[in-house]
């Protein structure tokens, strides 16, 4: 099995090309990375209420 870091620069070689950017793991745990798990969250939570799950 491959270990996490090897897949993740796997993955950002293959979507750099049609993103334009590197994306790597600074950005996805930096202020803004954060910012944008928390909103999904929020809206993953609003969807399960309405849904009446919750």
């Amino acid at each position: 099995m491959k270990p996490i870091k090897e897949i993740e620069e796997n993955l950002a070689d293959k979507t750099e090309s049609s993103l334009g950017f590197r994306p790597s793991s600074k950005f996805k745990r930096g202020p803004i990375g954060i910012l944008i798990y928390a909103l999904c969250g929020i809206l993953a939570l609003i969807s399960l209420v309405a849904s009446g799950v919750i």
